[in-house]
């Protein structure tokens, strides 16, 4: 496994500007979002589903290709998957409006943000996990990918929308800086090979039979955590999916959606909208910075704080529908979003075997990128089952956030009591003894 401490400074630095920079196929689409209403009426002929895939469908046709990129980077070279996965992005967007036909767009839609996002996101988070074992500092690595990742998105958004005032297709030029980004993986990268776990390395000691390996291996080897994680780890693996989901779809909502909110509100324009988006972005990227350093210090309760307040965002939303409470609660909901999402990212890789922390990222990345395409179902049949707008949605998910807030944190008590149980008996077995 390559680690941070194995690269001289200088490599160390390009490889994760690389790899922050080439975060920009993870907001890929927000080169779209701006000429979104342009796309629909140059294809106002075509079946109104065929362009819905194209402008929302990738997150999902990508979710299948994130969970075998999971797998391949548990047995093969990450770097070569994440090389090959933005190429494919690269390729794909650069030329995706070549051609002004639909099936063409939806193609190369489908492969730019569909399967380039679900391959390199994980490649990229996998790679993050090798470089820096120490859990500490993987948070803080995570929190600054999720900030340059919001940075890069929120100039995509910018420079497409100045660059389609002439024509929807000048965006894609948005897409050309992706080719130098390319060769900077290619050339600054260096090769991860896949984890082996210890007893596997152990046993290619010529001669050793299974019971030497096994001593051997306990004997010589300090076991992390995460290399002697119970049987049960997929249980925790899957529950921490399952929050990811709800919490993720709850949040897009807002992030997504927010322009609907805005209509039903009747407090602005389109513009007013983009000015949220940019706001919770902006807030987004700052307080990434500063994850790596609560999370050292707070570990796995330092999400809960975030669902409370992302929970208080909803209902103060559906109470409050005026201008200064929006800007207010959106500026607090971007700045709480990274300390869950660099959160599960971390810390899915910290409660399976190190031979399985690829899988577990593309798990929850799937988790993640379910919850896009879920967010809008969850509000339009929310809206419909209330009989009212988003006010009255929202109102119904800050209860149901506030809801996973406080299960979460009796279940983080329950953890820390289970925990200094188990030491309180280490220590009366050790006396004993």
């Amino acid at each position: 496994m390559t680690e941070s401490s194995d690269l001289p400074k200088w490599r160390l630095a390009l490889s994760l500007a690389a790899l922050f920079l080439s975060s920009m196929c993870t907001m890929g689409d927000l080169v779209v979002s701006p000429v979104a209403a342009d796309v629909y009426q140059a294809f106002a002929d075509s079946p109104e589903w065929l362009v819905n895939l194209g402008v929302t469908g990738p997150a999902l046709f990508g979710l299948p290709f994130g969970l075998a990129t999971g797998v391949l980077c548990d047995k093969l070279d990450k770097k070569k998957i994440m090389v090959i996965g933005f190429a494919v992005f690269t390729l794909s967007a650069v030329f995706g409006a070549a051609c002004e036909s639909v099936y063409f767009f939806v193609t190369m839609r489908l492969l730019a943000t569909g399967v380039g996002w679900g391959i390199t996101n994980t490649a990229a988070l996998s790679i993050l996990a090798d470089l820096f074992p120490d859990e500490a500092e993987h948070g803080k690595y995570v929190g600054w990918y999720n900030s340059a990742m919001s940075a890069i998105g929120a100039l995509l958004a910018y420079g497409a929308g100045v660059l389609a005032a002439g024509s929807w297709q000048n965006a894609y030029a948005m897409y050309l800086i992706a080719i130098p980004v390319l060769v900077m993986l290619a050339v600054f990268l260096p090769s991860f090979p896949p984890t082996r776990d210890v007893a596997t390395s152990v046993q290619e000691v010529k001669g050793a039979s299974a019971s030497s390996v096994a001593a051997l291996a306990r004997g010589l080897f300090p076991f992390q955590e995460r290399d002697r994680a119970p049987q049960g780890w997929w249980k925790r693996l899957a529950a921490l999916s399952i929050q990811v989901f709800l919490v993720a779809t709850l949040y897009f909502v807002i992030l997504y959606l927010v322009a609907l909110y805005v209509a039903d509100a009747g407090v602005g324009n389109e513009a007013f909208s983009g000015m949220l988006m940019s706001i919770m972005t902006i807030g987004t990227a700052l307080s990434s910075l500063v994850f790596g350093f609560f999370y050292k210090r707070f570990r796995n309760s330092v999400y809960i704080p975030a669902l409370f307040a992302i929970s208080f965002v909803f209902l103060a939303l559906a109470k409050f529908p005026i201008a200064p409470v929006i800007v207010a609660a959106l500026a607090i909901a971007g700045l709480a979003w990274p300390f869950y999402f660099c959160y599960f990212y971390t810390r899915c890789t910290e409660i399976v075997p190190s031979t399985k922390q690829s899988t577990a990222t593309s798990i929850v990345a799937a988790a993640d990128g379910l919850a896009v395409t879920a967010s809008s179902f969850l509000l339009t049949g929310t809206i419909a089952a209330t009989g009212g707008s988003c006010l009255d949605a929202y109102q119904v998910f800050g209860f149901t956030m506030l809801a996973i807030a406080i299960a979460s944190s009796l279940a983080a008590i329950a953890r820390v009591a289970r925990r200094k149980s188990s030491a309180s008996f280490d220590t009366t077995h050790t006396l004993i003894r």
